[in-house]
């Protein structure tokens, strides 16, 4: 499981995107109402960020779906390696060059520990199981606000604060840019995300009732990373599509410092081929 939160061109008179649909697809390929659905196989690799992750430094093969979906304002977002997870909104305003959204849900991976434990009353090994933690979600909602230059700028700045569990709030500002090369759309993609003490607490922290020898206290502060990205797309006929991508990710201080941390930075690589419905 990746931990840290991992965004193709709208028409500007349409409600905004995930950055990630709305730098690789094109600024002509979507209407007002509608949407797309695709379907496929990519392979990913990831470096080994955290001790608990599981399927770090492997190439490793995944299914594809993706797509999304928007009718009189209200959208759906399931973006394939999307940075910002699955979105449920709604467009509230829009112009030739803004767009302003409200995201009632947004679903991203995250870590939580078991349920009904007393760490208190466990001995060391038992709390280094419990520190493991256990697959969980985080479910945001708040606001996304979408700029557009021309046909190949975008820049996007989203807030959001989880109401799942509690986990704090995050926010990201992003720029992107992609230009065509005969039938190769590339993208390039920078990012500034902000996690609050709160998350970084709730990710990466031990609080001193789970200190063992293995992981010590630790309480992180709130933090910035930035990270970058590139990109390729290749229409292999009319319906089918090839896209690659790389992903760097600068880690941030309140990260490194964790007891769970093995890495200064995320790397991610995935590859795919997928038909479009």
């Amino acid at each position: 499981m990746v931990i840290i939160s991992l965004v193709f061109f709208v028409p500007l008179s349409s409600v905004a995107s995930d950055i990630a649909t709305s730098i690789g697809r094109g600024v002509d390929n979507r209407t007002d109402d509608g949407g797309y659905f695709e379907l496929g196989m990519s392979v990913y690799n990831v470096n080994k960020v955290d001790i608990r992750q599981v399927d770090a430094g492997l190439i490793e093969p995944s299914l594809l779906i993706s797509g999304m979906y928007q009718y009189k304002g209200l959208f759906v977002e399931m973006v394939h390696q999307s940075q910002d997870g699955i979105n449920i909104g709604y467009n509230i305003w829009n112009s030739k060059n803004w767009s302003l959204d409200i995201l009632a849900a947004n679903l991203k991976g995250s870590w939580s520990r078991a349920e009904g434990v007393d760490p208190k009353t466990l001995n060391e090994a038992q709390r280094n199981a419990y520190l493991m933690s256990e697959d969980s979600f985080y479910i945001g909602a708040g606001f996304r606000l979408t700029r557009y230059w021309s046909d190949d700028y975008v820049f996007q700045y989203r807030i959001v604060t989880d109401y799942y569990d509690g986990q704090g709030v995050q926010s990201s500002a992003r720029l992107g840019k992609s230009w065509q090369v005969r039938n190769w759309n590339f993208h390039a993609l920078g990012s500034v995300e902000y996690s609050s003490s709160r998350l970084n607490k709730y990710l990466f922290g031990v609080n001193s009732d789970e200190a063992t020898e293995r992981f010590p206290e630790y309480q992180p502060n709130g933090s910035f990373s930035y990270g970058l990205e590139v990109g390729v797309a290749y229409p292999i006929s009319q319906r089918l599509v090839f896209r690659a991508m790389y992903r760097m990710t600068v880690l941030p201080a309140e990260v490194t410092d964790s007891p769970f941390n093995e890495s200064g930075y995320l790397s991610f690589f995935n590859a795919s081929i997928s038909y479009v419905f």
